[in-house]
């Protein structure tokens, strides 16, 4: 992963800061957390919203709706890895993509047969 996500989120395009805030406010929705370019399809990012988590959502959008970008702090863990934590403005009326993991666990000796 590059040390700053925000310089290559979008590789197409120049991500430029934004001299008024009101407007970027009125065209985009923000979302933060710790930022990583899409293996396979490198139009796409993934947004790890609780990164020092063990578990928790991954949003997945496409760069082209990325507004804008900040980086918003470096986080250290104890061994001593580093990662990115970024603000990212994503276009009003764009579609994500919420990939929450789980553990497969069958439940039906605890929910009864009231499903069947």
């Amino acid at each position: 992963m590059t040390s700053d996500i925000v310089k290559v989120i979008a590789e197409n395009k120049e991500l430029q800061k934004y001299t008024e805030p009101m407007r970027l406010a009125d065209e985009a929705v923000p979302f933060i957390g710790q930022p990583k370019k899409h293996e396979s399809e490198s139009d796409k990012i993934f947004l790890r919203l609780n990164p020092l988590s063990s578990n928790g959502a991954i949003l997945e959008f496409k760069t082209e709706d990325i507004v804008f970008a900040e980086n918003v702090k470096t986080v250290s863990q104890k061994d001593g890895a580093a990662f990115q934590i970024v603000k990212i403005w994503i276009r009003k009326g764009s579609v994500g993509i919420k990939l929450e993991p789980f553990s497969v666990q069958d439940f039906s000796e605890v929910l009864g047969k009231d499903f069947d």
